[in-house]
């Protein structure tokens, strides 16, 4: 398991998903169709027409680097990894390694989709 997990009360509905069936959920204004991560308020219509939706779990790399140097005991054993900001195909970004490919393979604008890494409660992403 990588760090500590710790979810706000906001947030709580996707851990609680992301934990019990590996559904990716994100915040959505159900009044215009906006995507939120994490749950926030639509900026045109507040808080009260957001709902937790199942989305695609997919999306494109914007950006990422490499580490070659373990900020995190938990994390030695896996030096070189690709840390990367995920636009997901609903609109907004998500932070996140990516796996299941050598980090030197990782482009911007690769496309990628979530999955579940053993012992680590955080989404991870690979290419499609």
């Amino acid at each position: 398991m990588v760090g500590a997990l710790v979810a706000g009360a906001l947030d709580a509905p996707f851990w609680d998903a992301w934990k019990a069936d590996e559904s990716f959920l994100l915040h959505r204004c159900s009044t215009c169709g906006r995507h939120d991560w994490p749950a926030s308020c639509c900026v045109k219509h507040g808080a009260g027409p957001m709902v937790w939706v199942p989305t695609s779990g997919a999306g494109v790399i914007d950006t990422f680097t490499i580490f070659f140097h373990a900020y995190m005991k938990e994390l030695a054993s896996e030096v070189p990894y690709t840390v990367a900001v995920v636009r997901l195909d609903e609109g907004p970004y998500f932070h996140t390694r990516i796996v299941g490919v050598e980090p030197q393979a990782v482009k911007s604008g690769m496309r990628v989709r979530v999955r579940k890494g053993q012992g680590d409660p955080f989404p991870l992403f690979a290419p499609e």
